[in-house]
């Protein structure tokens, strides 16, 4: 139960809001967001750290519990202890996390997911600007993807960041950012 504890409280530490706690004012502090206030390098440095400590949970969280870890590091970051509980859409640590736990069904659902992303950019949302942000979008399906070709273990800790992400991109989209 320890490293559940420990997985929430590393996500808790939002890459957006350590770095730049001003972005908070106008937008969400996860690599999107700070890509629209700060521009691309301060965006790659938030999406690396935000990876990084997704990976980070699950290399020193044991077998047993990295499942119920990999949804406590993306409540941590959706949901953080340190920021009011506001924090950002759970999609990078989430992808650190399974990109150490699960390296090969990882790649080939994020290859899935930024497919369907690119192609609903340049099919509907690059025109009209409306609806869901292409990389979320891309996500439903790489979260899926990675639902059907994971392990047992796996399954499940995919399942509760999916849904997890999903909870907070609700939030979101009804403007509680």
């Amino acid at each position: 139960m320890a490293y559940v504890l420990w997985a929430y409280l590393l996500g808790s530490l939002v890459g957006g809001l350590l770095f730049f706690p001003e972005v908070r004012a106008k937008d969400l502090p996860g690599g999107s967001g700070v890509y629209r206030r700060k521009g691309p390098l301060a965006a790659l440095l938030v999406v690396v750290f935000d990876l990084g400590k997704g990976a980070l949970a699950a290399w020193l969280t044991p077998p047993e519990w990295r499942a119920w870890a990999a949804g406590a590091v993306v409540a941590g970051h959706n949901w953080p202890l340190f920021f009011r509980f506001r924090g950002g859409g759970g999609i990078a640590p989430s992808l650190g996390y399974f990109l150490a736990w699960l390296p090969g069904e990882t790649f080939l659902a994020t290859a899935l997911g930024l497919g369907v992303a690119g192609v609903y950019h340049l099919l509907y949302w690059g025109r009209r600007r409306r609806g869901i942000y292409p990389i979320p979008f891309g996500a439903i399906f790489g979260y899926l993807a990675l639902l059907l070709l994971a392990s047992p273990e796996g399954r499940l800790g995919a399942f509760l960041a999916a849904l997890l992400v999903g909870l907070r991109g609700l939030q979101i989209l009804r403007g509680r950012w």
